[in-house]
């Protein structure tokens, strides 16, 4: 069946359908009539306490209170309330004909944020011994966050990175506590045990995320050298409840480059940048100028002033929409979930455009006293769009003001003006309207799993999960024409024998995961605490792909590859990667004092050749808990814990059969002059390749003050990474192959977190702030002697990775005098460039002089995030910021130097330049791209760090009172902006985007102004 076909027949309108009549069947429980009750919730200090559960005992029925703390239910006299909050004493209460009810819940100290997820199970925070940060994806509700990894700009001890808001490909980098190989960096990710992908899950449908950063990610230790992220998916509780959110918003770009739009400005400026370059041939006669500035008056077609950014760029749209019913009773819990994203991103045309559609089903059954069952599922149906030729950012930016947009008659023009670099013109509307890319994505995680009490208190714990993923990439391309406004002269684009074009491929990738555990839990003599728990797991990962092209298309309406008449080149792949694992872990506590834990993990990856494909990665960690010691007398501190930890853990981050020589094919060969078909070794390689180690150690304390109105949490680390997995040069003297993968380098990081937060209420006002930083060195201990240098950057011992390897500026030469009494540099220097130091002393600018900065372009030193929250009688207020410092950008290119490769430039060129009449000024003299003033050197670092309101949100519940009388338990409104504000010395571009980057050429951050609603039945 044709994968076309396939995604048809799985269509969302099936899935809602059954997702409606699961609803219409559940909502049968929510009327049913009992006594009528009606209460209040607060803590001791008589704050209303939102979202407690109230569960009638032994049925189905329960409620949860508003943010104001108000609820309503029908319950039999006589029976039992169950009164939970996290963080609070449980209470149980009879029903009596007494209202209204007023109960209060007292905070609980122990209890505070009970249970964390860990590897493989859970442990209550009280006891934990890592360092581990959770994120409750509650409080993101209503946040136009269109990828789960975005929720993790602001995590202590992480670092998430947007550089990129396209629609359909908007996802985060992450790096956790620095970056420790050259290799893939990325952390492992865990959804509900299964190994998965956070970019393929529906925000909405997850609970928290959890990112474990120490020794307690060694129990993943086969591929936790970078972290784990352990995603856990939303679960339904309490009584049958539905919930529908809705958000719509608009989208704009925080940042763009200031360009020269008007075209004389433009025409005058690129003529005296030649001049200073030494360059005699000018772009643009007198006579020109002269007819350009006299038309513009009269024929905006012939004579444009146009500012593509502005003609190419509009306002985005977002909605988002989610419904679920979920419900739980003594014996099961369900939630199913559906939800629809619809993107049309800010660039004009039809080439950035998403639409996803998502399904969520978490069920399970206690099936006996002894045995729990359940499934899960989330899956994914989406599709985007780009532009054929995906370059368009870099076309914008080569975009000049003297194009002309189309001519009378809708024909794309372009200028009769001559313009060195621009004898095709890219043409950003043409390149925009014509031509697509669309990308369609099906991904299923199902999985299926099983809890059984086993004799002894032994449980036996088995799960296996499919994860299906199936893309299909569609792309055409029509012939394509620009036409001279004054001579009608065409030109044609692309070339004619290759378009119009179409490309086809096929992604089809099955993963299998399997694992099961033992666990076993015993109390001896009230205070000795022992836990243990042995697993295996097998992953199987089976990636399949297919590429087809043809030429020879009569036009653009059909794109089909039947239609076209010449075959231009078929390919497919195949590969398969597997893992197997055995692991365990062993935990101690004595009275909720001391405690202890141990893990291990030995796995074998296919990635290796035989002999060298086990590792064995073990850690230990151990608290205490001093503020239960008998000699702890204090009524201001409630919790003060102790922590250290140890482990190692690998990483297998290398391409599969990296350990064996592979041949390629189509090496042609000649024999008696004749050329034949072959195939040839073009890569050495090593056989003993195996794991990358990464060692850390951590030593943290928590310390809840003030009845836990404070709590501050400090970690300090140290991460070793040896073994590194990395290309090694070899001279091209051996057989001119390529250089093998290795176990060669050390990386160090080495870093400091602190979290703080106080929350507190005055009368009806409650309030909290928050914050974290953290601070991280990076350093390359040894790479057996080599240097890798990468543009401006280089790693090598003793610096960070992709540390700033430039020149050093020494200001602005003054006169042609300075420059002749100078170090030589160039042959064209003059005065107004750019004047280097001579760090050698012999006499001559050159790559000689080039100095290493103690400043990466990819790893910041710090991070953090800070914020607060109100909320007064249903009334909400929330702020987050988060930020970097400590790294630099070195933007190049096209808008980064002016009239480069023949671009625009910006407009500070024609204030801020040097000149004989401005030589105070902050840019040398203007130049084109070629010249000596474009050296690398630290002239043209920018300062990267920023802080960043990442979002605020105003909400507001309506109350309790007037929603009961249409039986509707919850409905929140809000408004909020994300990305509003942004504070940041650099202004060329948006400083988070440009992070690791150079060109200004890409997808911008945006802006998002974003309201809607949250309901509960």
């Amino acid at each position: 069946m044709k994968l076309r076909t396939r995604f048809r027949a799985l269509r969302p309108a099936g899935m809602l359908l059954l997702c409606l009549g699961i609803i219409l069947i559940s909502v049968t429980s929510l009327y049913a009539q009992d006594v009528h009750l009606t209460g209040k919730v607060t803590g001791t200090g008589g704050t209303p306490l939102p979202g407690v559960s109230i569960q009638v005992a032994g049925t189905t029925k329960g409620a949860s209170t508003s943010a104001d703390g108000q609820f309503k239910l029908n319950a039999p006299t006589g029976s039992t309330l169950k009164i939970s909050f996290i963080g609070y004493i449980s209470k149980e209460i009879k029903v009596t004909n007494a209202n209204p009810l007023h109960i209060t819940l007292e905070e609980d100290v122990q209890k505070l944020n009970d249970v964390v997820v860990v590897g493989y199970g859970t442990q209550k925070k009280a006891t934990l011994t890592g360092a581990i940060t959770t994120v409750s994806m509650a409080e993101q509700e209503g946040r136009p966050i269109t990828n789960a990894s975005n929720a993790l700009q602001g995590v202590p001890g992480v670092f998430a990175n947007l550089s990129n808001s396209q629609p359909g490909v908007d996802r985060s980098t992450i790096r956790i506590r620095g970056v420790g190989t050259l290799s893939s960096a990325s952390p492992l990710v865990m959804v509900d045990g299964i190994e998965y992908s956070l970019d393929e899950l529906n925000p909405n449908d997850i609970e928290t995320i959890t990112v474990l950063k120490d020794a307690a990610a060694a129990i993943y230790g086969s591929r936790a050298a970078n972290g784990v992220i352990l995603v856990t998916t939303k679960k339904g509780k309490g009584a049958a409840k539905i919930n529908y959110s809705y958000y719509r918003g608009a989208q704009k770009a925080t940042y763009l480059p200031d360009i020269i739009d008007n075209p004389i400005a433009y025409m005058k400026l690129k003529n005296q940048a030649n001049l200073n370059t030494g360059v005699t041939q000018l772009d643009y006669s007198d006579a020109e100028i002269a007819e350009y500035e006299k038309g513009m008056a009269t024929d905006p077609i012939l004579y444009p002033a146009n500012n593509w950014y502005k003609i190419a760029l509009k306002n985005g749209l977002i909605q988002k929409h989610d419904l679920s019913v979920a419900g739980s009773g003594d014996k099961y819990q369900y939630r199913l979930s559906l939800g629809y994203l619809d993107r049309n991103g800010i660039l004009f045309g039809p080439g950035n455009h998403e639409k996803k559609y998502s399904v969520g089903l978490n069920t399970s059954m206690q099936v006996t006293n002894r045995l729990k069952a359940g499934i899960t599922l989330d899956g994914y149906y989406r599709n985007y769009t780009q532009p054929f030729y995906n370059s368009t950012w870099e076309y914008l930016a080569r975009a000049l003001p003297i194009l002309t947009d189309t001519l009378a008659d809708g024909r794309y023009g372009n200028s009769w003006l001559r313009t060195a670099g621009r004898n095709n013109w890219e043409h950003p509307r043409m390149l925009s309207y014509n031509g697509l890319q669309t990308k369609i994505v099906q991904r299923f995680l199902a999985t299926v799993f099983a809890e059984y009490k086993l004799p002894f208190d032994i449980t036996y714990n088995i799960k296996f999960g499919v994860d299906k993923y199936d893309g299909q990439l569609t792309q055409f391309t029509p012939r394509m024409s620009t036409f001279d406004p004054k001579t009608n002269k065409v030109t044609n684009w692309n070339n004619q024998t290759t378009a119009p074009r179409s490309y086809k491929t096929d992604y089809n990738d099955m993963n299998i995961h399997f694992y099961n555990t033992l666990d076993w839990k015993r109390t001896f003599a009230g205070k000795h605490n022992i836990s243990a728990m042995v697993g295996a797991s097998y992953d199987a990962f089976d990636s399949d792909q297919f590429d087809a092209s043809m030429y020879g298309y009569l036009d653009a309406t059909l794109d089909a590859l039947s239609a076209g008449t010449v075959w231009n080149a078929t390919s497919g792949n195949t590969t398969r990667d597997v893992l197997e694992s055995y692991f365990g872990r062993a935990n101690y506590d004595y009275d909720g004092k001391y405690l202890l834990e141990a893990t291990f993990r030995y796995d074998g990856s296919s990635r290796f050749g035989n002999g060298h494909r086990w590792g064995f990665f073990p850690s230990v960690s151990a608290g205490w808990r001093i503020d239960r010691e008998s000699f702890f007398r204090s009524k201001f501190i409630d919790l003060l814990k102790l922590r250290i930890s140890a482990g190692q853990m690998g990483n297998q981050a290398v391409a599969l059969y990296s350990y064996t020589p592979s041949v390629v094919l189509k090496e042609d060969y000649s024999f008696g002059g004749v050329l034949s078909s072959g195939g040839a070794t073009k890569d050495y390689a090593d056989p003993s390749i195996s794991w990358e180690t990464t060692t850390t150690y951590n030593a943290g304390a928590d310390i809840n003050v003030w009845k836990s109105r404070i709590a501050l949490t400090v970690d300090a680390y140290k991460k070793r990474t040896t073994g590194i997995l990395r290309t090694v040069a070899i001279p091209s003297q051996v057989g001119n192959l390529n250089g093998p993968k290795q176990n060669v380098g050390t990386v160090d990081n080495t870093g400091i977190e602190v979290v703080l937060q106080y929350r507190n209420n005055i009368g009806n006002l409650d309030y909290g702030v928050f914050g974290n930083v953290a601070y991280n060195k990076n350093m390359v201990v040894d790479l057996k002697g080599e240097k890798i240098y990468s543009g401006n950057t280089i790693t090598q011992k003793g610096s960070p990775i992709d540390a700033y390897y430039v020149l050093l500026s020494d200001g602005i030469f003054q006169s042609d005098e300075e420059v002749a009494k100078s170090p030589f540099q160039n042959t064209k220097t003059r005065a107004g460039y750019i004047k280097y130091k001579d760090v050698n002393g012999d006499g001559i600018i050159n790559g000689d002089d080039r100095v290493v900065l103690n400043s990466s372009s990819s790893v910041p030193k710090w991070t953090f995030g800070f914020g607060f929250n109100l909320g007064y009688k249903g009334i909400t207020l929330n702020a987050s910021f988060q930020g970097i410092g400590g790294v630099k950008a070195y933007p190049t290119g096209n808008l980064a130097i002016p009239f480069n490769n023949g671009a625009n430039a910006t407009k500070e060129w024609l204030t801020d330049a040097w000149t004989p009449e401005n030589t105070n000024a902050r840019l040398p003299i203007v130049t084109t791209g070629g010249s000596d003033n474009f050296r690398g050197s630290d002239f043209w670092l920018r300062n990267n760090s920023y802080i960043r309101m990442k979002n605020i949100q105003l909400g507001y519940s309506l109350p309790e009172r007037w929603l009961s009388k249409v039986k509707i338990s919850k409905v929140n409104v809000f408004v909020n902006g994300e990305n509003l504000l942004t504070f940041s010395r650099y202004k060329d571009f948006d400083p988070e985007s440009i992070l690791d980057q150079t060109s200004l050429y890409r997808y911008p951050m945006l802006k998002t102004f974003n309201g809607g609603l949250n309901v509960t039945f």
